[in-house]
């Protein structure tokens, strides 16, 4: 695994505040009341803010811009709970787990991480961007609680239990925790409010995940290295084409090197979404940005440039994806 020159942290997490202090250490940076750290400039400005929610519980929020190269590598630890990872930043990130490079953050798509804390896993974020990530911290016992009993028990084990080998998978970000996570990113630790504001996104965001998890089949499971970077290489490049058209499964399933039918499980499971619906969410995703970046004339001019030759079928799919017309959310080229 080739890591960026520069500092390497070596760190672990715990649900409780104990794991701070060395890394703090190594950073040369200040903690304060084991909740709030605080970067040296020499290294970055920003920082972190740590909360224990509840028995079970914590969140760690990052809201840091690097002015030197660093990578963090979070070791992997007994302690029976799960990571999840919201990453907003401005720019995509490096996560390397199990030595696969994935691509993550707010343009990725790909900004859900969930992994298991016996996982080692590896964080490069880039130089002088905004790295903006929200994690929770769950003990395992508590989301087992929180499944109860609304699924058959197979089901869950087979979601949150180590001898199914349940170590990570990615996906994308509910647009109802985007909304929640967005509006945290407005927020600076020093306000007054702010613990308050994160505890209460933190314990609406478990909600939003354990609805989530309810509705997943049974297909979190181990995956190999090579299989898991295939299918999230294809998402990518669909991500990097949204406006050509849809290059077809059996194309995408050449790329992976995997016959269509494997192709098409493996992205299901991986991206939870067929990947013909995952290129058409993401290609009106990127209309819905484009509508409101003020450069174009036209709302015909937008569906144009994503793909769309019909602006009528345009304007349908985007209602049915977004719930609102694109005349309600355009912004006009300004003269």
């Amino acid at each position: 695994m080739m890591l960026t020159p520069g500092l390497h942290i070596k760190h672990h997490y715990s649900l409780g505040p104990d794991w701070q202090q060395p890394m703090a250490n190594d950073l040369g940076a200040e903690l304060i009341d084991e909740k709030i750290l605080k970067l040296p400039e020499n290294i970055g400005k920003g920082g972190s803010f740590f909360l224990e929610v509840m028995p079970g519980l914590s969140l760690l929020l990052a809201d840091v811009t690097f002015c030197t190269p660093i990578s963090f590598t979070r070791q992997a630890v007994t302690d029976s709970f799960y990571l999840v990872y919201y990453d907003l930043s401005d720019e995509i990130s490096s996560h390397i787990v199990d030595g696969t490079d994935h691509r993550i953050g707010y343009r990725s798509k790909l900004g859900m991480g969930f992994m298991d804390s016996h996982t080692e896993s590896t964080l490069i974020p880039t130089l002088n961007e905004r790295y903006y990530s929200f994690r929770l911290f769950i003990g395992k016992s508590l989301i087992m609680s929180l499944m109860g009993n609304t699924r058959p028990q197979n089901i869950i084990e087979t979601l949150f239990d180590d001898t199914k080998n349940t170590l990570f998978f990615y996906s994308h970000i509910d647009s109802s925790t985007r909304l929640l996570l967005k509006n945290l990113k407005e927020r600076s630790f020093d306000d007054p409010s702010f613990e308050l504001l994160a505890k209460g996104t933190a314990l609406k965001i478990l909600t939003y995940l354990v609805r989530r998890a309810r509705n997943f089949e049974p297909i979190i499971e181990k995956l190999s290295a090579s299989d898991a970077g295939a299918i999230l290489n294809t998402s990518q490049y669909l991500l990097d084409n949204l406006l050509l058209d849809f290059p077809g499964v059996t194309f995408l399933a050449a790329m992976a090197g995997m016959s269509e039918s494997k192709y098409k499980k493996l992205f299901n499971k991986i991206v939870k979404s067929s990947p013909n619906s995952f290129f058409l969410h993401e290609k009106l995703l990127l209309a819905q940005n484009l509508l409101q970046s003020g450069n174009f004339n036209s709302i015909r001019e937008v569906a144009l440039e994503v793909g769309y030759s019909k602006p009528g079928y345009f304007s349908e799919a985007f209602k049915k994806a977004f719930g609102t017309s694109p005349q309600e959310v355009f912004i006009k080229i300004s003269i």
